[in-house]
């Protein structure tokens, strides 16, 4: 099976309270972890720099379905996605999901 990979690029907004940014990203995570992904979270140091990368990786594209599908029907992530959207500490730059390829 070819492993899974979702990525969250976003940065903060100017003025954020940090500590306030990333205790949002800890709650998202829990969520996640919760329903089965592997979340890590990075600061991205060349190119884009001042970016962070929410990073969520699956064992299958099953497992990935199965994961999402939890999350976003589970009341915890509904509720943190309106404190998130309202607390304007972030903007979102872009998503993406990767699929690994044998070579």
């Amino acid at each position: 099976m070819s492993q899974v990979i979702s990525q969250n690029v976003f940065k903060p907004n100017p003025g954020t309270d940090m500590s306030t940014l990333m205790a949002l990203v800890a709650e998202s995570a829990a969520i996640w972890r919760k329903h089965g992904a592997e979340v890590t979270v990075w600061t991205v140091s060349s190119g884009e720099i001042g970016n962070m990368v929410f990073s969520a990786r699956y064992d299958s594209y099953e497992a990935y379905g199965k994961c999402a599908d939890a999350v976003v029907a589970d009341p915890d992530y509904q509720a943190w996605t309106a404190k998130g959207v309202a607390s304007g500490v972030s903007t979102w730059i872009r998503s993406s999901l990767a699929r690994q390829i044998a070579i």
